[in-house]
């Protein structure tokens, strides 16, 4: 976590910074016994990151003292001093102010760190108490320093303007509202030909993400004929629908697969056109028949979508057509109705 603090606050403070080194660099003094060579230079690459101008000083021997620290900082112009001393845990960090005119003494402890990483993260503490010191400088009542900060220190600290984080990504919904529209055709094996139909659907009410309820209606537009020596018997078939339909793919998935089943009446009209002395008759016929329905679609777009389905059923009653006592044709045991067409959906 220091880590991802310190990367943030680098990446707030890179642009400012660039822009000053044309005017000078701010300095700080680093003291670091010659054993601790590593965390040096670990602290120097973070200051230098900084656009910090890094001036190494040494001390005389003896207890470390906020005086001394403070006369090389100032005998070297510089904004602050750090000192790395040797402890019995790890090192104490001494950092000398002089915009706040304060004095921050840290002993770190390093006896837990892996034996390449201890110089990294002594590197990062001290990154952050040097940050902490800076901060003091927007305090409602600034610490009176020694020297005022350098324009590149205000910078620093003056607060980005925060990106406005990415919106939320919503949850796709479930469309309240699918209409469905395209050609199909409507064949059974009974002896009827094929007949071409324009299929409609509505799809309405769903009660999650993966089930709804479906109406459907297809309206005969090509009627079939059913040829014999006794004449011709032309036949118009329309189905009208009613029942659940199911999803099997997630809402926004490029593909989607749906089943549905349901109860649809089935309206047939047949008129009979006679041959030489045959008398010929026209009748309507009326049923139900139990459906079953599935069908794959593709997204265009995030509201349209092409699709091919198949449906089948068996009626209730068999309808059968008799030409002059025999029965020339039966339907609906049972009767199939591929379609193609295009969904359109609302949220």
């Amino acid at each position: 976590m220091r880590a991802a603090s310190l990367c943030a606050f680098l990446a707030m403070i890179s642009f400012p910074l660039a822009e000053a080194r044309a005017s000078g660099e701010p300095r700080i003094v680093l003291v670091a016994p010659a054993k601790d060579e590593g965390i040096a230079v670990r602290i120097r690459a973070e200051l230098e990151a900084l656009h910090f101008e890094v001036l190494d000083a040494e001390m005389e021997a003896g207890p470390p003292a906020r005086e001394p620290l403070e006369e090389a900082a100032r005998k070297n112009d510089a904004v602050a001093a750090v000192r790395i001393v040797p402890s019995s845990a790890g090192v104490e960090v001494w950092i000398v102010d002089r915009m706040t005119g304060k004095t921050v003494l840290r002993e770190l402890v390093a006896e837990h760190e892996p034996p390449h990483g201890g110089s990294a993260t002594i590197a990062l503490r001290v990154m952050e108490l040097l940050r902490a010191s800076l901060m003091e400088l927007d305090a409602p009542r600034p610490p009176p320093g020694e020297v005022a900060p350098p324009p590149v220190i205000r910078e620093l600290l003056a607060p980005r303007p925060a990106e406005a984080p990415p919106a939320a990504a919503r949850p796709d919904k479930p469309p309240l509202l699918t209409l469905e529209l395209g050609p199909s055709m409507l064949m059974s094996p009974g002896g009827i030909g094929p007949s071409g139909l324009l299929h409609t659907s509505l799809h309405i009410l769903r009660a999650s993400e993966r089930i709804g309820m479906s109406a459907f209606v297809s309206i005969p537009v090509v009627p079939a004929n059913l040829l014999g020596p006794e004449g011709v018997a032309t036949s118009r078939i329309g189905l009208l629908g009613v029942g659940f339909r199911g999803a099997f793919a997630p809402h926004g998935a490029a593909w989607n697969v749906n089943v549905g089943a349901g109860l649809s009446a089935v309206l047939l009209h047949f008129e009979g056109r006679p041959a030489r002395s045959y008398a010929g008759t026209s009748e309507t016929l009326f049923t139900f028949a139990p459906y079953l329905r599935a069908g794959l679609g593709y997204a265009v777009t995030p509201h349209l979508r092409i699709r091919a389905d198949v449906l089948t059923g068996v009626t209730v009653q068999r309808p059968v057509v008799q030409f002059v006592g025999r029965v020339a044709a039966t339907w609906g045991l049972p009767f199939f109705s591929p379609s193609l067409g295009a969904d359109l959906s609302w949220n």
